[in-house]
C-alpha cells in the first residue's frame, strides 16, 4: 500500500494573474510533442515553484494582487505528488514570518507562497528570454549565475 502524505494544501487553489497565463502555456510542456528546449517545465507547478524559489533567493517581497484578474492554475492536490514541496512551503513560510505557528495556517502559507511566486515570475520569464539560446539554455545559465551569487536580470 502506498504511503499517504499529509497535504494541508489539497483544498487550496493556486491562482495566478491572467497576465502570466500565456507564459505558462508557452514554457510548460503540454504533451509528448513539446520541445524541451523551448518548454523546459514538465508541469505548471514546476514553473510556479521555481518562481517562488527565485523570489526567496533574491529576498523579494510577496506580491499581493487582489485587485487583478486571476486564473486557477491548479489546485493544491498537486503537492501530494511531490510531498517534499509541502515541507519546503512550510519552511519558507516560517523563514519569511519568523513564526513557527504559521504552519498551522495552510491558507496563510499558500498566500505567502503564491505572493512570492508572483514576485519571482517576471524574473524567471526574463531568465528564459534573455540570452542567445533556447529558453532552457538561457534559464540554465541564469540559474547557474543566481546560485553563484551573480546578479540576475533586473534589480536584486
Amino acid at each position: 500500500m502506498p504511503d499517504r502524505q499529509f497535504n494541508p494544501f489539497q483544498t487550496i487553489d493556486i491562482n495566478v494573474p491572467v497576465e502570466f497565463h500565456e507564459s505558462f502555456q508557452r514554457y510548460c510542456r503540454r504533451g509528448a510533442g513539446s520541445a524541451l528546449d523551448r518548454s523546459p517545465f514538465p508541469r505548471m507547478i514546476d514553473l510556479w515553484f521555481l518562481a517562488l524559489c527565485v523570489a526567496v533567493r533574491l529576498n523579494l517581497e510577496p506580491v499581493e494582487r487582489s485587485d487583478v484578474k486571476t486564473w486557477k492554475m491548479i489546485d493544491g492536490t498537486i503537492f501530494s505528488s511531490d510531498p517534499w514541496r509541502i515541507h519546503a512551503l512550510m519552511l519558507i513560510a516560517v523563514g519569511c514570518t519568523q513564526d513557527v505557528s504559521v504552519v498551522a495556517e495552510p491558507r496563510r502559507v499558500m498566500t505567502l507562497a503564491n505572493g512570492l511566486a508572483i514576485a519571482g515570475l517576471p524574473r524567471v520569464l526574463e531568465m528564459l528570454q534573455d540570452g542567445g539560446g533556447e529558453p532552457i539554455w538561457n534559464l540554465s545559465e541564469a540559474i547557474d549565475g543566481l546560485l553563484d551569487g551573480a546578479s540576475v536580470t533586473g534589480d536584486s
